[in-house]
């Protein structure tokens, strides 16, 4: 198994977390079937679509496999669900933050612009929408039907093949970005895609296939890159798993950006895409492949909504205080007034009434520091 970018990110430091997932990449390595394994730069857990999934979800990584090689429901951990999903660039387009139909997650329809000088030294600007979008539930269908059936890697890629759901996606794409007045498509690059040379089979998961070259995603904040590359696979983004802006630091222009400039769709002012981190040392990976930045202006973005499953100290993190949201931001109007909605379990009502009981519990059943319970109540604390 290939680790070398993984462990040139990390410094030679895979943290334990990620190390847990490497592990689980080995013994899929040594399965029956299974060629080769590379784990790129961003590999890691996909969070969001674990959580929608209640099954860990793997992100960043190249699985080379056997033409008989059968899949089970063990390889959902590595065959990402939004199957057949691309990044496209488009000429000129206006920036819009009206309501797009994308995937539900880490998809996006936004406008970007790139400086250059030229040969006399004039500054000149350059305008494109940029458009990250898949097959969303249609695709997570059709890998369950593999899974459920136990298809064959090369039975897989045929069927892939013949339902044209690339080309589908394509479209899709193409037909957001004429929404947005863009017209010429520049270039495209997909990703979570299945190849074959003739002979085996690669799933590239969030990985793309270059022609030379490669449009990639930062972040959503810091935007897109164009790279150059030799390679016969590279990371189709260069987002972290669970490292986000501390959005509470912002300055005025930073959070407008955040809150005004970029959409969702929904009131929920948390958005664990649009707040993801590049990881560390993402300017030297950009350095080394001679990129062209593109700086995202504003566009609408999936809202990536497992809220109610996130953990709560992401959910505090992501929320900002409620002096410093802007007037124009969408949001519910609990959140103005600083009122955070969370799950209600056993573990955090617990914390919450060892310090906080005599706020939280009605007045009627308080008096000082007595309680004063219905019998039923008190038969069932007992009881336990």
């Amino acid at each position: 198994m290939d680790t070398s970018a993984l462990t040139k990110r990390y410094d030679n430091a895979i943290p334990a977390s990620v190390a847990a997932y490497v592990d689980k990449m080995k013994e899929l390595s040594e399965k029956p079937g299974v060629l080769k394994v590379k784990l790129l730069a961003n590999f890691g857990r996909d969070e969001e679509l674990s959580l929608k999934h209640g099954t860990d979800i793997l992100r960043g990584l190249v699985v080379q496999l056997a033409s008989t090689y059968t899949l089970t429901n063990t390889d959902r951990l590595w065959l990402h669900p939004n199957l057949c999903s691309g990044r496209s660039m488009y000429q000129g387009g206006k920036a819009k933050t009206i309501e797009f139909d994308i995937n539900a997650f880490n998809a996006s329809v936004a406008a970007y612009t790139t400086h250059s000088i030229d040969d006399i030294g004039t500054l000149q600007s350059e305008n494109v929408t940029i458009v990250d979008n898949g097959m969303g539930e249609s695709a997570d269908t059709l890998l369950t039907s593999w899974i459920l059936s136990g298809e064959t890697a090369k039975g897989a890629y045929n069927e892939l093949s013949q339902s044209k759901l690339n080309i589908t996606s394509q479209k899709k794409r193409d037909a957001l970005a004429e929404k947005c007045g863009a017209t010429t498509r520049l270039m495209n690059s997909d990703y979570n895609m299945l190849y074959s040379d003739g002979a085996s089979y690669y799933y590239y998961n969030h990985a793309i296939k270059p022609d030379k070259q490669a449009l990639i995603n930062v972040s959503p904040m810091v935007g897109c890159a164009v790279v150059q590359t030799s390679e016969t696979e590279i990371e189709s983004d260069l987002l972290t798993t669970s490292d986000f802006i501390d959005v509470n630091s912002l300055e005025s222009t930073q959070r407008h950006r955040a809150y005004v400039d970029c959409r969702w769709k929904g009131k929920n002012i948390i958005n664990t895409y649009t707040m993801r981190k590049p990881f560390e040392g993402f300017k030297e990976f950009l350095g080394e492949r001679q990129a062209k930045m593109y700086r995202m202006t504003s566009g609408y973005f999936s809202a990536n909504a497992v809220h109610d499953k996130l953990p709560l100290k992401t959910i505090l993190a992501l929320t900002p205080k409620k002096e410093i949201i802007p007037d124009q931001a969408v949001c519910h109007s609990q959140t103005r007034e600083g009122v955070i909605s969370m799950q209600a379990t056993q573990e955090t009502i617990g914390k919450l009434m060892k310090n906080n009981w005599s706020k939280l519990i009605s007045k009627k059943y308080v008096k000082g520091d007595m309680l004063l319970l219905p019998r039923s109540m008190i038969e069932d604390l007992v009881a336990e």
